[in-house]
């Protein structure tokens, strides 16, 4: 039963991150499909809805819904507690450095990937999409988990800078680090091809749960302190979320959010709660 939960909670995030993908890329197609779009076009579009979603979905989860003393207490995924951190603040040179290796990024990755028109079937980019994010997430994981080993760990130690965690430290890396998760991230996109219109939608869903997964809330995507915890003890959990680290054996057992949005961790929650209920129903009768 709790390996069905398992992977039930497993794929309850790859089909929000499918289906939310799908959506959005319904709402790119009608607003583009009509629109003819050369190469700068489709760079510079893939890039300011990259940046100024990040911006926008970083500032609304810190100034907003963290800024809630009664959001951030029932929303709170984190349960290993540590120290908490002042955190980097924004400069007028990191964002220009950023939004320059942005740019720089989206014209690479549209200039080689391979550009595939596919209309707006709903079911053939909930597919697209599902795949994608399965795809990714290995990507991830595999690149994440090396980064871990001593001969690349120094690369990525400026993102472990904080053991307490924010919507911006997903931002929070080195040049490098910033170079190989690039890769990661577009080689599904040169296995399957890009349109544009599902390229934005990505890149608008990948922002949220990046950005919610580094925030300590389980807000809509994360339903766990997953990433958290992968933080806080420097070790375990590579993945975007915890499939490929079942499949490797590199879990740090996350603690689950139960609660509406997330449907599976709810269920089981009350089965179990239920399970200890009418075991001591029966030890009371005995």
């Amino acid at each position: 039963m709790q390996n069905f939960f398992n992977f039930c909670f497993e794929i309850e995030f790859y089909l929000k991150i499918a289906i939310s993908c799908t959506i959005v890329q319904q709402v790119f197609y009608w607003l583009l499909h009509d629109t003819k779009l050369n190469l700068i076009t489709e760079v510079l579009l893939y890039w300011l809805v990259g940046s100024i979603s990040f911006y926008i979905l970083g500032i609304f989860i810190e100034k907003g819904i963290k800024s809630n003393d009664v959001f951030r207490e029932k929303l709170t995924a984190r349960v290993k507690k540590v120290k908490k951190q002042a955190f980097p603040s924004f400069t007028v040179k990191g964002i220009i450095t950023g939004e320059i290796k942005a740019l720089i990024a989206a014209l690479i990755i549209l200039y080689l990937a391979p550009e595939v028109h596919r209309g707006n079937s709903l079911l053939l980019n909930l597919g697209w999409f599902l795949m994608r994010i399965v795809a990714a997430d290995f990507c991830f994981y595999v690149s994440h988990w090396l980064l871990h080993k001593k001969f690349l760990q120094k690369i990525h130690l400026k993102h472990h800078d904080f053991q307490d965690s924010s919507s911006f430290v997903a931002g929070h890396k080195s040049l490098i680090e910033y170079i190989i998760v690039t890769i990661t991230d577009v080689l599904p996109i040169f296995i399957f091809g890009y349109d544009i219109t599902q390229l934005c939608a990505w890149t608008f869903i990948g922002n949220a749960y990046n950005l919610e997964g580094h925030s300590s809330l389980s807000i809509f995507f994360i339903p766990s302190d997953f990433h958290d915890l992968h933080h806080t003890d420097f070790k375990g959990n590579y993945g975007i979320h915890g499939f490929w680290d079942r499949v490797f054996n590199t879990l740090n057992p996350p603690t689950k959010k139960p609660g509406i949005m997330f449907p599976v961790s709810l269920i089981e929650n009350r089965i179990i709660k239920s399970s200890i209920t009418l075991d001591r129903s029966i030890k009371s009768i005995e």
